[in-house]
C-alpha cells in the first residue's frame, strides 16, 4: 500500500521528466554527422588529381570560371556549368544551361534532381562522386502524443485517491485529455509544421489542469472547458486561415481593436488584484489585454515589414547617426505609447512591461539598430522612476520585493509563502497532492509555479523550465524558417511573449524580480490567457507549416533562376 501511494505521488514527476527526455532526444535524432563532400573519381587534366574533395556546405557552383567553388579546368566545361544547393537538409543538383550538359548517374540532367549518397556526376572529362552522410531522421513518435493523457490519468488517480475527483467531473477531464491527445497525434501524423509546438503545450495544459483541479475542483472543471475551447481555436486557425499573410491586409484593423479594447477596459472595467484590467459580463470575466498583446504583435509585424528599410536606414541625419523621419517613426511610437499609457491607467503594469519589451524586441529585429535598444532602455528607466513616484502600489510592490518578511501585512505574505513552498519542495518535491496550496492566496493563478515546485520539487521545476525553453527556441526556429519577413516578425513577437511572460512570472514568485500579475502560459488558471496563448501557438504552427511549403517549392525556383 505504501509503495502504491509513493508511485501515485511521484508518477507525475516521472512523466514530466520522461517527456522532456523524449523531446530532447527528438530534437537531435541524427547525432554527429560527417560533412557532405564531392570527390573526384577521374579527371581529364593533371591540374585536378583524382581523390580531390570539395566540401558541399550549403551549396557549391561547378564550372571552369574562377568564381566557381568547384573549379574544373576543362574546355568542355562551361564557365558556370552546374550548381548544387542545400534545401531542407537535402542536396539538389541542376545544370545551368551548359553547352555540353551534365550527366547524373549516366542520365542527362534536364531539371533539378536530388543528389544522393554515391551519386555520380559527369561534367566534361570529370567524373565526380557525392559522399553525403545519410541522416537518421526522427521517426513518428507513438509515445510523445500520449503524454498529455498519461499526465491527466496519473493526476486523476491521485485526485481520486484523495477523494477530490468527483464522478461527474471525470467525463469533462476525459474530454479535455482526448482533445489534447488527439490534437498531438493529428499534428504528428497528418499536420504540417513542427509537431513539438502542440505537443509541448498539450503537456503544459495537462499539468496545469491537474494542478488547478487539485487546488479547487471548481476552477479545474472551468479550466477543462477553456482547454477544449483553446485547442478548438487552434484547429480553427489551421483549417480556416488559408494564409497567415492575409493578416497583413488588416494590420491597422488590429491596431484599432487594440486601442478600443484598452479604452473600453478603462471606462467599464472592474478592478481585481489592484489592476483595472477586467471586463465583467455577469459571471463571465474577460481580460482584453491578453488579446491586445496578440493584436499588437500582428500590427507591429505588418507595420515594421512595410517600413523596415526606412526605419533601418533613416532619412534624418544627426551628427554621425541617421534616424527615421517622423511620418514613419511617429505612428509607431504614438500607437505603442498610447497602448502603454492606457495600460498604466488600468494599473496593469505587468502587461505594460510585457508590451514595451515586445515592442523593443520587434523593432530591434526589424531594424537591426542597437540605438533603438539603448533608447528603449533609457525610456524604460525613466518610466520606472516616474511610475514609482506616481503610483503607491508600485512603491508597495518594490518594498515587498526588497523586504517581503517585513511587508507581510502589506502584501508580502504571498511572496513569503511562495518562497517557503519552493524551498520546501527539495529536489524531488513533497509528491503530488502533499503540498499546502491553501497557504498561498491565488495559488491557481499567479503562483501555480510555486505549488508545482513544492509538490514536484527542483527536478520538476527544472523540467518545466526546460519545456518552456524548448518551446521558445522552437518559436525562434520557426521565425528563422519563415517564408517572409512578416512571418519572421510575427513569430519573433509571439516567441517573445512566451519567453517574457515565463521569465516575469517565475522571477516574480521566486522574488528575483518584483511580482507582477501575469499568468504563466498554459499552466495558470484563466480563460482569456489560455485562449490567447492557443491562438499564439496556432499562428506559430501556421507560420512553420507555410515556411516548410515555401522551402520545398524554393528548391525548383532557386535552381531554375540560375
Amino acid at each position: 500500500m505504501i509503495l502504491l501511494v509513493l508511485v501515485l505521488k511521484y508518477l507525475l514527476l516521472f512523466l514530466i521528466c520522461l517527456f522532456l527526455l523524449n523531446v530532447i532526444l527528438n530534437l537531435s535524432p541524427s547525432g554527429k554527422t560527417k560533412k557532405a563532400v564531392l570527390e573526384v573519381l577521374s579527371s581529364g587534366t593533371a591540374a585536378v588529381q583524382s581523390g580531390k574533395k570539395w566540401d558541399l556546405g550549403k551549396g557549391v557552383l561547378l564550372g571552369r570560371g574562377s568564381e566557381c567553388t568547384v573549379n574544373l579546368p576543362d574546355p568542355y566545361v562551361s564557365s558556370r556549368h552546374a550548381r548544387i544547393i542545400l534545401q531542407d537538409g537535402k542536396y539538389y543538383v541542376t545544370d545551368l544551361g551548359s553547352t555540353n550538359g551534365t550527366l547524373l548517374n549516366d542520365q542527362p540532367l534536364t531539371f533539378p534532381q536530388q543528389l544522393h549518397n554515391g551519386s555520380y556526376l559527369k561534367i566534361g572529362g570529370f567524373v565526380l562522386k557525392a559522399l553525403i552522410p545519410e541522416e537518421k531522421k526522427a521517426g513518428r513518435s507513438l509515445l510523445l502524443p500520449l503524454f498529455p493523457g498519461l499526465i491527466i490519468a496519473a493526476g486523476g488517480l491521485e485526485l481520486y485517491w484523495q477523494q477530490l475527483l468527483k464522478y461527474q467531473d471525470i467525463g469533462v477531464l476525459m474530454a479535455a485529455a482526448l482533445m489534447l491527445v488527439i490534437s498531438s497525434y493529428v499534428v504528428e501524423y497528418r499536420g504540417r509544421g513542427d509537431p513539438l509546438l502542440i505537443q509541448m503545450i498539450s503537456v503544459l495544459s495537462a499539468l496545469g489542469l491537474v494542478l488547478i483541479y487539485r487546488v479547487d475542483p471548481y476552477y479545474g472543471i472551468r479550466q477543462s472547458y477553456w482547454v477544449i475551447a483553446g485547442f478548438g481555436l487552434y484547429w480553427a486557425i489551421q483549417i480556416f486561415l488559408v494564409e497567415y499573410k492575409r493578416l497583413l491586409n488588416y494590420k491597422y484593423t488590429f491596431m484599432v481593436l487594440s486601442l478600443v479594447f484598452l479604452a473600453i477596459t478603462i471606462l467599464f472595467g472592474v478592478e481585481a488584484g489592484g489592476a483595472r484590467s477586467w471586463l465583467s459580463f455577469g459571471s463571465f470575466h474577460f481580460q482584453p489585454s491578453e488579446f491586445v498583446k496578440i493584436f499588437m504583435v500582428i500590427f507591429l509585424a505588418g507595420y515594421l515589414d512595410e517600413n523596415k528599410e526606412i526605419l533601418r536606414g533613416g532619412t534624418l541625419k544627426f551628427g554621425r547617426f541617421y534616424f527615421p523621419d517622423w511620418p514613419y517613426l511617429g505612428p509607431l511610437l504614438a500607437v505603442c505609447g498610447l497602448s502603454l499609457l492606457l495600460l498604466v491607467f488600468q494599473k496593469d503594469l505587468g502587461m505594460a512591461l510585457l508590451f514595451f519589451a515586445i515592442f523593443l524586441v520587434m523593432v530591434y529585429i526589424a531594424t537591426d539598430r542597437s540605438y533603438f535598444l539603448l533608447l528603449g532602455l533609457g525610456l524604460f528607466s525613466a518610466g520606472t522612476v516616474l511610475m514609482y513616484h506616481i503610483f503607491p502600489h508600485v512603491q508597495n510592490r518594490l518594498s515587498i520585493y526588497l523586504n517581503p518578511l517585513e511587508e507581510l501585512d502589506a502584501g508580502g505574505y504571498q511572496v513569503v509563502q511562495s518562497l517557503f513552498a519552493i524551498g520546501g519542495g527539495g529536489i524531488f518535491g513533497q509528491g503530488f497532492g502533499s503540498g499546502f496550496p491553501t497557504l498561498i492566496p491565488a495559488v491557481h493563478t499567479d503562483f501555480i509555479f510555486s505549488l508545482m515546485a513544492e509538490e514536484l520539487g527542483l527536478l520538476g521545476a527544472l523540467a518545466i523550465i526546460g519545456i518552456y525553453f524548448i518551446l521558445v527556441w522552437k518559436g525562434i526556429q520557426t521565425a528563422l524558417q519563415a517564408s517572409d519577413d512578416f512571418g519572421l516578425l510575427m513569430a519573433c513577437g509571439f516567441s517573445s511573449i512566451l519567453a517574457l511572460q515565463t521569465l516575469i512570472i517565475i522571477g516574480g514568485v521566486s522574488n528575483l524580480i518584483p511580482l507582477t500579475g501575469i499568468p504563466l502560459p498554459f499552466l495558470s488558471y484563466g480563460g482569456s490567457s489560455f485562449i490567447s496563448n492557443c491562438f499564439l501557438i496556432g499562428m506559430l504552427s501556421k507560420i512553420s507549416a507555410e515556411g516548410e511549403s515555401a522551402e520545398n517549392l524554393g528548391v525548383v525556383a532557386d535552381t531554375a533562376g540560375d
